[in-house]
């Protein structure tokens, strides 16, 4: 399980170092003086869901990959309502007990804080976690991320790989995105 959970952490840095080009201010002290109980907040939450589902954390792994790779890591997979990337295809697998865990994040942390902190960064923060809580090392995330305001199209949703696709167009759908080969098989392997 080990080294399963090192994948995984690779995979993370590898999803979150592909979105920091286009975030400007992201720091690991971004919500420091706004939410100084972040962390400890989001690894309480986390703790008590993986005591429960140690696989929450693929499907936290997974939630991060499907709201990054359409339009950047924005939350938007998260939004409800007509339009929703929710009832896309490829989401509509998503696990619904890291769904949850992520809005009872967001709960706990909007009423110490405020709605300081996106549901982006909460949802990054609850996937490093859990992979520390799988065996993996911790590590510092970047924050400082926005969330969208309006899901990714169904254009976009659709640029997820397909498990379908042959090696070449796997290839040529991480390619898209500036992923390379190395990339391609942290995420699968996660």
């Amino acid at each position: 399980m080990a080294s399963r959970a090192a994948a995984a952490v690779a995979v993370l840095a590898l999803v979150c170092a592909a979105v920091h080009s286009s975030e400007g201010q992201l720091s690991p002290n971004f919500h420091a003086a706004t939410c100084p109980d972040l962390e400890h907040i989001v690894e309480f939450h986390v703790a008590e869901t993986f005591r429960r589902d140690v696989g929450v954390a693929p499907a936290l792994i997974r939630i991060l990959f499907h709201d990054c790779f359409p339009q950047g890591c924005d939350a938007s997979v998260l939004l409800k309502g007509a339009g929703s990337e929710l009832n896309e295809v490829p989401n509509q697998t998503l696990r619904p007990v890291a769904l949850d865990l992520i809005e009872r994040i967001r709960a706990a942390v909007h009423s110490a804080c405020g709605p300081t902190v996106s549901c982006a960064d909460i949802t990054v923060l609850a996937t490093r976690d859990s992979l520390v809580k799988a065996g993996g090392p911790r590590f510092d995330v970047a924050l400082g991320r926005r969330d969208g305001l309006a899901p990714a199209s169904s254009a976009l949703v659709g640029l997820l790989p397909a498990p379908f696709f042959d090696v070449p167009t796997l290839i040529s759908s991480f390619g898209n995105r500036s992923l390379d080969v190395a990339d391609l098989v942290s995420l699968s392997g996660a």
